[in-house]
């Protein structure tokens, strides 16, 4: 969680006094087709896209800074978007940005399914979603001051 959100914290149990730094984080994503998953990343999100060398068709990842995304596709397995369990627009990942309103000019201009507008948020958010092919929800937010 960024900066300048108020969070209860909770004490550190004894013995754990000393974490380890989290550097980044991916997510990973069940999708029907890891060509067209990459495809839409890069070209409707700005994301660098690589593809497993040994199985392509398998598995994928994209970055755009240190945002991470992973792709896999299993045989009889279906994506599993939070948005079908909890409608109707629960978000799969949420991706802090600098600057919301900018992100959402360029992701408009690339023909993203941009679920409705850039929206100031009870929770002390400014925000907006994306629709990925698979029926994730992407949320890209800033905490607002």
């Amino acid at each position: 969680m960024p900066a300048g959100r108020h969070l209860k914290q909770q004490a550190v149990p004894l013995g754990l006094l000393v974490l380890s730094k989290v550097t980044a984080h991916a997510t990973v994503l069940l999708v029907e087709d890891v060509q067209v998953a990459g495809e839409f990343y890069r070209d409707k999100l700005g994301f660098e896209v690589t593809y497993f060398d040994k199985n392509p068709t398998h598995y994928a990842y994209a970055n755009r800074g240190e945002m991470w995304v992973h792709f896999a596709r299993f045989a009889d397995v279906s994506p599993a978007p939070n948005s079908v369990a909890v409608p109707p627009d629960m978000f799969d990942i949420y991706v802090y940005v600098e600057d919301v309103d900018a992100l959402h000019e360029e992701l408009a201009g690339r023909g993203a399914e941009i679920i409705g507008d850039v929206t100031d948020t009870d929770y002390g958010c400014r925000e907006f979603r994306v629709r990925d092919p698979d029926g994730y929800v992407l949320a890209f937010g800033k905490v607002l001051s």
